[in-house]
């Protein structure tokens, strides 16, 4: 009788057990831009294969219906998702709608510090980091080296005035019709664009929680834009209806010597079916007209969160560590030219025999500025672009303009 009791006791332990068990299998659910979708798909089986009770439900959309996706879902139902795709200049507004979670928990002070400082504050708002990073990217500078050569330069430009020189320089000398072409239609990349220029001449976007781009170097930065394109004729009037797509077909056939570009254009003008300037681009650090500051461009990159409610959280958080390894970053950044998190990998050799450019580039890096964390972005930047087109357009003058804009905003809900 006993035996049959104790028999009895081991069954339920292990019926027990085996209902603990299947209970510990969870599913995520992750939602994804197209951009890195299919290296996020790809590692997916080794991840589950690490963690065997985690399944992942993923799913990705084009970047421009991401925002709305992830706010329609969410806003609905804050456990739609477990994990969602964040691009730096939605923090803010995410943060202050309390969708994320805070990750200073996950990731503590010793390795925050070992990735890139300009990431680091891309992703922290009102003190506390809420984005784990995926990759980084910033506007670098690209230059055609053959065509410098050709009208008798050795060296890219340093400055917004040297710039300009070069310019003229390359146009009289019949080497190219323009200097450069810019992606300045009214778009996201406006702002990035204006940014750069902003930064490069002095200027801020806030200060002291007002709008400051309308004086200084943000007034600077919107009359050199005018000016390039009717006063010194520099760079291609098209510029006004340009995207950065426009950008790169023009560095790629040889068109001009000059544009500034994510980092995925080095793999286009290093391919030959896409490119006619295979080994003649270089880059080079961003010019900029302030003393002290040798460059200043604009950040852009995205990472993963976890949603605050997610019923999920610790599998969430294996997820996304799981993709932000240094394993995996290499693979990332060697298979689809992801420029990585840790200031490690841009000293390894696995990383830079497939992008030496990378070297370069993570100089660039230390002079990188995010764009305004303010959690009504979406309406400054509509404001902001809607404003530089009127001055681009000539409808207005660059203080007029600006002057409208900052009223506007200033005006915004808090």
């Amino acid at each position: 009788m006993r035996r049959l009791v104790g028999i009895l006791v081991v069954l339920s332990l292990l019926v027990v057990m085996g209902t603990s068990l299947a209970a510990a299998k969870v599913t995520i659910r992750v939602i994804s831009s197209d951009d890195f979708a299919p290296f996020r798909k790809s590692v997916i089986p080794a991840f589950e294969k690490l963690y065997p009770n985690i399944k992942v439900d993923f799913s990705s959309v084009g970047y421009d219906n991401l925002l709305q996706k992830e706010l329609t879902a969410l806003s609905a139902d804050r456990s739609a998702y477990d994990v969602i795709d964040v691009d730096c200049i939605w923090v803010s507004e995410y943060v202050d709608m309390g969708i994320l979670e805070p990750l200073d928990g996950y990731v503590p002070p010793s390795e925050r510090s070992k990735i890139i400082k300009s990431l680091r504050d891309t992703f922290t708002y009102k003190g506390h980091l809420y984005v784990m990073p995926m990759f980084h990217d910033a506007l670098f500078f690209y230059y055609n080296v053959d065509m410098l050569k050709k009208a008798g330069l050795s060296r890219p430009p340093k400055t917004w005035d040297e710039f300009v020189k070069y310019s003229k320089i390359i146009q009289q000398k019949k080497v190219a019709p323009y200097g450069s072409i810019w992606g300045w239609s009214q778009n996201e990349g406006l702002i990035c664009y204006y940014g750069a220029l902003l930064h490069g001449f002095g200027g801020k976007f806030f200060e002291s929680g007002k709008p400051a781009f309308n004086k200084g170097g943000g007034l600077k930065a919107l009359q050199w834009m005018v000016d390039s394109i009717y006063k010194w004729k520099v760079v291609d009037p098209n510029s006004i209806t340009a995207t950065d797509r426009d950008i790169l077909h023009s560095l790629a056939s040889g068109r001009v010597p000059f544009g500034f570009e994510w980092s995925f254009a080095w793999g286009v003008f290093e391919d030959p079916k896409q490119s006619k300037v295979k080994g003649k681009i270089r880059v080079g650090l961003v010019p900029s007209n302030v003393k002290g500051l040798p460059s200043a461009t604009t950040t852009g990159p995205m990472g993963l969160s976890i949603t605050s409610g997610s019923k999920h959280k610790a599998a969430a958080w294996k997820f996304i560590n799981f993709l932000a390894s240094k394993k995996n970053q290499i693979k990332q950044s060697v298979e689809y030219g992801a420029m990585p998190i840790w200031k490690s990998l841009y000293k390894s050799p696995a990383v830079l025999k497939h992008h030496p450019e990378f070297g370069v580039m993570v100089e660039q890096l230390k002079y990188a500025f995010n764009r305004p964390q303010v959690p009504y972005y979406t309406e400054f930047s509509h404001i902001l672009q809607v404003a530089l087109q009127k001055a681009l357009t000539k409808k207005m003058t660059p203080k007029a303009a600006l002057d409208e804009a900052a009223k506007k905003i200033a005006g915004l809900k808090r």
